[in-house]
């Protein structure tokens, strides 16, 4: 991965889709450009007598497991005036009773069978569909044909019993309100200029609470008739099951699903054009950042052809190598804006878009826009340089070329989220076979003109937008519509110089290290793991698997941290790691090194956490030296560089400079101080408090951190071959520096307040709160009291949920945190955490503590014990076939000194959990007399 997606924030966004581009094969004069885009041979697509089109693929990936889609062609731009937001209300009351699961009976039944409410079974409303989404095991005949059962009752048979419709009524609302805030605001403002004359200024999926609040239980239940039938839906199954099967479950549960007798028209509602150019100016007193984008409005364009599949890969490029000019752009303290991209995709339904967005440092958002508008100048006038060319053509390669040796193990999921856009958008799914060879006879035939070409088509003078969103401040002018839209014609008059490639062209690593020997080797074949110790001290752990085809996962680690710096010294220690990666390594900048990564699959970190420090990556097989040399740069030649100190610093100052603006950010940090006790180390990381900073104390700290590789353990797992990957540890792990000094972590004292602590923070304008309840205490440092106490936690959720959410719809979303740490001390927290109306706060919280007090009492029942052991036996299942989850459980074996077979005896775990050691977790964990409460309420509430 690029470094330069370590710096990340949020800016205006469209939904993209965009392709890639290899760079070998056959000429593109061989191609026939009119060829229409096949269906990939491996799924099966189908269409019943009532209109309703099916999508089916068999996929290993993961085992026993199926996902399942119901897709409805019908969304919020569809409602009546009457029914703003019950596009998405009758989503929610599909889980709220149907005709085969009254009231919350169909949740009740997929816990029991493993499945979470949240990442396994969900749904999505937006303005054009409406998305079901169920996730189930494929290993009982019963569930598979069930989970069929479900799809049919959400496509036909929701029930709206009135007594539900009422309580979802208090969800919604609550949903609403935690929407709310400075950024719905200045959207309320931005989107009637945006969608002007268009029926998606005023359709927004939540909808309004007044009519969330009044509306009749007929205006509801008419949303449901009149869209989801079977012409408008689809169903999509992707998982490890047999095709015929099936089809035929589709086929049993759906082919016989009525069709409207007098059907309205599905209409699809356009993005009026324009010729003036138009401007929204959105301020917030809660606002924390500055933004501008400029929308530039454009046609649907079907991807049917491969003339058309063409087109995108040249507009990829396009996006690809103007996002890495913006990039370079930041890494200097003076730059215009923090982030800017480029990128063109789907608007709505009726229509696309081209963005340049940026985040603009506060009072320069007309610098940020100039300068945005000048790089898109430069290229209309000079181009892109040939260099820039093919470092993105082989970085388009790279990720078509890993999607590619990754056919055979991708998760179904990434299927599903294909065909539910081919349904929707009414193109083809080809299959990454085709697209691939595809590529191979596109890539010859690409010319770097025709790239440049878009700069012109694309920034055009009709059917442009400019939407700017900044803080509410005095002492802050804002540019006015007329000098924002003057900049566009003083960057077209003003000079504009070409853009020069510099490109580093070094060797990554200029003098290969000495080998190191591998001074003993241990097996331990029950869990497929060699361990090594190096000549110089260090551990390497290594797990080959077959779980993904291109992929390595890699992590170094050894105590420490920023417990071994002094209170003085703590910011220095903590931001030490975050400098280095800004700065790059060796010979390379960050953007230089960007340049020189360009086409390969590697990426590693350096982190320095409180009480360890090491390195995180990973890469393709091909690129595992690569992945080497990164980790043996970032131990040995960590890159000294005051420029990048000083733009992450800038960076960092204009991020920070208007926090305190934001409750929920305000909010945050009185959890911590208060949970740390106003630890020097807790202080909120503020404007003020970069002032701490310094290069050289960073600098000098993450040296003596990476100077000794003896008491570092790394951890490989993926696809490689544990003999031919031995060279290459021991050149690039093996020839780290070793001095064979003995040291751990120090306690520097953080710990929770005892006794009871309720604290009221008053902040925002909304009217809504949050709750934080917490409890902390000692644990004991064993595998079964820390599984009991996580499982309690789990009962707890489902209760809580179950009360505060569909019982009394007093919240949209209630969360139950149980965790152990086994070190600097062992210790747990139990955080319940949920937001509501600031008048039922209290009897909301009255409810938590009165289910606390129950499970104290009584314990889990035995349906809440089976629900919690099969959910955590079908986790189980699909971790121990991801890398990563193995990654971090050989990590913790080895931090903790523990056996490695213990991973295995997780299961005996779930088997010895029963009521009674949920009930005792209660009475130990969750005790009356020592928690924190914390509540957020809007500044006026009295």
């Amino acid at each position: 991965m690029s470094p330069k997606l370590v710096r990340c924030a949020i800016l205006p966004a469209v939904v993209m889709w965009m392709n890639t581009v290899s760079a070998a094969g056959a000429q593109e004069s061989a191609v026939d450009l009119e060829e229409r885009l096949p269906v990939d041979p491996h799924l099966t697509v189908g269409t019943l007598e009532n209109g309703l089109r099916y999508y089916i693929r068999a996929n290993q990936r993961p085992e026993d497991r199926a996902e399942l889609r119901v897709v409805l062609n019908a969304g919020s731009v569809l409602e009546d005036e009457d029914q703003l937001g019950l596009a998405h209300f009758v989503e929610h009351m599909a889980f709220n009773g149907t005709e085969h699961f009254p009231k919350l009976d169909l949740i009740h039944y997929l816990e029991a069978i493993g499945m979470r409410f949240g990442p396994d079974v969900n749904a999505y409303t937006s303005f054009d569909e409406t998305v079901f989404e169920l996730t189930v095991p494929t290993d009982s005949v019963e569930v598979l044909e069930q989970a069929f059962q479900i799809l049919e009752d959400w496509a036909h048979g929701v029930t709206f019993d009135p007594e539900q419709i009422e309580l979802e009524r208090g969800v919604v609302i609550e949903e609403w309100r935690l929407g709310r805030g400075a950024a719905a605001r200045m959207r309320d403002k931005q989107f009637p200029v945006l969608f002007r004359d268009s029926r998606y200024a005023d359709r927004l999926p939540i909808g309004k609470p007044e009519i969330l609040e009044g509306f009749d239980h007929e205006s509801l239940t008419r949303y449901y008739r009149d869209w989801y039938r079977p012409d408008l839906m689809a169903v999509i199954a992707v998982g490890d099951f047999d095709i015929a099967r099936i089809e035929t479950l589709i086929r049993e549960h759906f082919a016989e699903l009525p069709s409207a007798t007098d059907p309205r028209e599905r209409a699809v509602f356009d993005v009026p054009d324009h010729e003036e150019p138009l401007v929204a100016i959105a301020t917030d007193e809660e606002a924390t950042q500055s933004s501008v984008s400029v929308y530039y409005k454009q046609p649907v364009r079907d991807v049917r052809t491969v003339r058309q599949y063409r087109q995108t890969i040249v507009e990829g490029l396009y996006n690809g190598m103007l996002n890495g000019r913006f990039f370079e752009l930041t890494q200097t303290p003076d730059a215009p804006f923090l982030v800017g991209s480029s990128g063109q995709g789907r608007l709505v339904r009726s229509g696309e878009v081209y963005v340049l967005s940026a985040l603009a440092r506060e009072g320069e958002i007309a610098r940020a826009l100039e300068t945005l508008l000048t790089e898109a100048e430069r290229v209309a006038r000079h181009g892109f340089t040939a260099t820039e060319f093919e470092r993105q053509k082989s970085e388009l390669l790279r990720v078509m070329e890993a999607g590619y040796a990754e056919r055979e193990k991708t998760r179904s999921a990434r299927y599903v989220s294909e065909y539910v856009l081919s349904f929707l958008e009414d193109e083809p799914a080809p299959g990454i076979q085709y697209e691939f060879e595809l590529y191979q006879r596109l890539a010859p035939g690409l010319r770097l003109q025709e790239v440049n070409r878009l700069a012109r088509e694309w920034l055009t003078d009709r059917n442009r937008v400019v939407l700017v969103s900044a803080p509410e401040k005095e002492d802050v002018e804002l540019p006015t519509e007329s000098e924002l839209l003057a900049l566009f014609d003083a960057v077209k008059a003003k000079d504009i110089e070409p853009y020069e490639d510099a490109v580093a062209n070094l060797p990554l690593v200029a003098s290969v290290p000495k080998p190191g020997e591998v001074v003993s080797e241990e097996t331990i074949a029950e869990i497929g793991v060699t361990v090594w110790e190096l000549a110089n001290g260090a551990t390497v752990i290594l797990k080959p698997t077959d779980f993904q085809d291109d992929q390595i996962v890699f992590a170094g680690m050894s105590p420490g941290g920023t417990s071994l710096a002094p209170d003085e010294g703590y910011i220095p220690a903590a931001t030490a790691a975050r400098l280095i990666l800004e700065g790059g390594v060796g010979e390379f900048t960050l953007v230089n090194l960007d340049k020189v990564l360009a086409g390969k699959n590697a990426n590693v970190q350096p982190f320095i956490q409180e009480l360890h420090e090491g390195v995180s990556g990973r890469a393709s097989p091909k690129d595992v030296e690569t992945l080497f040399q990164l980790a043996y740069l970032y131990f040995t030649e960590p890159r000294l560089d005051s420029t990048a100190y000083l733009a992450y610093k800038s960076w960092m100052d204009a991020f920070l400079r208007n926090q305190s603006a934001d409750p929920q950010a305000v909010f945050r940090d009185t959890v911590r101080v208060t949970m740390t006790q106003q630890h020097v180390r807790a202080r909120p990381f503020t404007a003020e408090l970069l002032e701490e900073m310094d290069l050289e104390e960073s600098l000098a700290f993450y040296r003596d951190r990476f100077a000794d590789a003896s008491d570092f353990t790394f951890v490989l797992v993926g696809n490689f071959d544990t003999d031919s990957i031995k060279p290459l540890v021991q050149v690039y792990l093996g020839g780290l520096p070793s001095t064979g000094r003995v040291e751990s972590w120090r306690d520097v004292g953080m710990d929770p307040p005892a006794g009871v602590l309720e604290k009221v923070v008053r902040k925002g304008l909304e009217p809504k709160s949050q709750t934080e309840i917490i409890f902390t205490g000692p644990i004991a440092d064993d595998r079964a009291a820390r599984h009991a106490l996580r499982s309690m936690g789990d009962v707890l959720q489902v209760r809580l949920r179950e009360t505060l959410r569909e019982a009394l719809g007093g919240t949209y979303s209630v969360s139950v945190g149980a965790s152990a740490a086994r070190e600097p001390d062992s210790e747990y927290s139990v955080r319940v955490a949920f937001g509501a109306a600031p008048d039922r706060v209290d009897d909301l919280v009255a409810v938590v503590f009165a289910h606390i007090d129950s499970l104290r009492a009584s314990g889990a029942t035995e349906s809440e014990l089976a629900r919690v052991k099969e959910t955590q036996r079908r986790a189980r299942e699909t971790s121990l076939k991801n890398n990563g989850y193995w990654l971090s459980l050989l990590l913790s074996a080895a931090r903790y000194g523990t056996d490695f077979r213990e991973i295995l005896a997780y299961e005996e775990l779930i088997d010895g959990l029963s009521a009674e050691a949920i009930q005792q977790a209660a009475r130990q964990y969750l005790r009356p007399g020592n928690y924190v409460r914390l509540t957020l309420f809007p500044e006026n509430w009295n």
